[in-house]
């Protein structure tokens, strides 16, 4: 005959031990894909830092451009992180005197990661010494008579 077992030893059976083994491992699964996610992002962030720093300081180098064809021309600029950067600019005037339309395009030789060796935008820069003398003159005559246009002086 068998001895009965005592009620105050029980211990895990083996279904209980490997079903709380394997929430571990599913939970430590999730966890470790969750931080090398965060690591990943906070590498893109970096990366992408590293980019607009060096956009930035091209970008100034347009600005510091005084002459409208020396900016349309372009220039080669060594930044820090990507190589060397080529830029060139299509500039066209706006309706608004001074004020410019710029299309603004660098390519980088060597960019960090995996970014595109391109970048490209859009800036409206309001430039005086980009003006022509009788475009400007021209552009406000025109602002002139809309304005005189515009007013009513049969009232007075």
């Amino acid at each position: 005959m068998r001895p009965k077992p005592n009620r105050s030893q029980r211990g895990f059976t083996l279904i209980e031990v490997v079903i709380a083994v394997a929430l571990f491992a599913m939970a430590a699964a999730v966890l470790s894909s969750t931080f090398v996610n965060a690591l990943l992002a906070r590498d893109r962030v970096q990366s992408n830092d590293i980019r607009d720093a060096d956009i930035r300081a091209v970008r100034m180098q347009l600005l510091l451009e005084a002459n409208r064809e020396d900016a349309e021309d372009g220039d080669r600029y060594e930044t820090l992180n990507n190589g060397e950067a080529n830029w060139r600019a299509e500039i066209e005037p706006t309706e608004v005197v001074d004020l410019f339309q710029v299309f603004f395009e660098i390519e980088f030789s060597d960019p960090h990661g995996e970014q595109s060796p391109t970048y490209s935008e859009v800036l409206y820069l309001l430039r005086p010494t980009w003006s022509e003398p009788n475009e400007r003159s021209d552009l406000l005559q025109e602002k002139k008579e809309a304005l005189l246009d515009s007013r009513d002086f049969s009232r007075f």
